[in-house]
């Protein structure tokens, strides 16, 4: 008898335990607020405008590219089957602003399913989500991007400016896609090997640690069109564009050797490289210059200050993948 009292005094407990802890819960439950309101945003979009750069080939067949992705986030199944209208500006002052051409309206079109351009430059997308739709795209196709300056960057603007059926709009609201045109050359590339001669004085190496040879170790490259054939070396983590030898740590940058480009023959694959900011840089003769296609590699050879501190270098780098 004391056994079976002690397991119902058990059992009265836990029933109380249960709808004490039950009422605990239902206390500390908190307001739904902004959670049982669609939210609409552009997908990495921002306040002010984001940036997505878009680059595109250099090249005169249709190139279609994903500009923006406008989102509607929704609380229940209920909101997610309405239909819904938003509304985005082709938003010219964010791309003023960031400093962008606008890309000319005779140059590209708009393409998306449930998506309509009202107006020309400046003028607004609607943007129509049928019950069951939480995402519409927004496409650019560029028919020939040979129309592009390879030296600028072109932007279009997008933000949202309403939704209807009660929905909120994100700070996640407007962005401006750059869309530039980048040749067979623009990329990431790496060193494959090298070398590289200081000279205290014509015919005298001045054997210091900064000679030596070139190779993995040395941070990436960066080639970004300038021009249909032409490419600049831009900084990437390095001081410069170039780098010394790898034979010391931290690598050091090249001093004097910004503004160098590279310009390829397409018909010989043959390069010719200048200096913007050495006028004594070029390439150094009897020795390869050139860009294989197959194997995406450049093999180049360069000398400068030839008549006091001669610099030589020699390297190979290989395509590695898009800036």
């Amino acid at each position: 008898m004391k056994y079976l009292n002690l397991t119902k005094s058990l059992a009265t407990v836990a029933i109380f335990s249960l709808v004490f802890t039950a009422c605990d819960k239902a206390k500390v439950a908190t307001p739904m607020g902004d959670q049982g309101q669609t939210l609409v945003k552009i997908l990495n979009g921002g306040t002010p405008a984001s940036v997505t750069p878009k680059p595109i080939d250099f090249v005169n067949t249709p190139t279609k590219i994903l500009a923006v992705e406008v989102r509607r986030d929704i609380p229940n199944e209920t909101e997610l089957n309405k239909t819904m209208i938003v509304t985005v500006k082709d938003d010219t002052a964010a791309v003023t602003a960031l400093g962008r051409l606008h890309l000319p309206t005779a140059w590209y079109t708009i393409s998306g399913s449930g998506v309509v351009k009202a107006g020309g430059q400046g003028g607004t997308f609607t943007l129509t989500f049928l019950p069951g739709e939480f995402s519409k795209s927004i496409y650019v196709t560029v028919p020939n991007a040979t129309l592009l300056d390879p030296s600028l960057v072109y932007g279009l603007g997008f933000t949202v400016m309403t939704a209807d059926q009660g929905a909120k709009l994100s700070t996640q609201k407007s962005t401006v896609v750059e869309i530039g045109a980048k040749n067979a050359y623009d990329g990431i590339y790496s060193y494959v090997s090298g070398l590289v001669t200081r000279y205290s004085a014509p015919g005298v190496p001045l054997g210091d640690l900064l000679s030596g040879p070139l190779g993995p170790l040395n941070p990436d490259l960066i080639l970004a069109t300038i021009g249909a054939n032409t490419c600049k070396f831009e900084n990437n983590g390095a001081p410069v564009g170039l780098t010394w030898s790898y034979l010391t740590m931290p690598i050091s940058g090249v001093s004097g050797i910004l503004g160098l480009n590279v310009t390829v023959d397409p018909a010989t694959n043959l390069c010719v490289s200048t200096c913007t900011e050495n006028l004594t840089f070029g390439n150094w003769f009897g020795k390869p210059n050139n860009y294989n296609p197959t194997t995406k590699t450049f093999t180049l050879s360069y000398k400068w200050n030839p008549a006091t501190t001669v610099r030589e270098y020699e390297m190979v780098i290989k395509y590695k993948g898009p800036r």
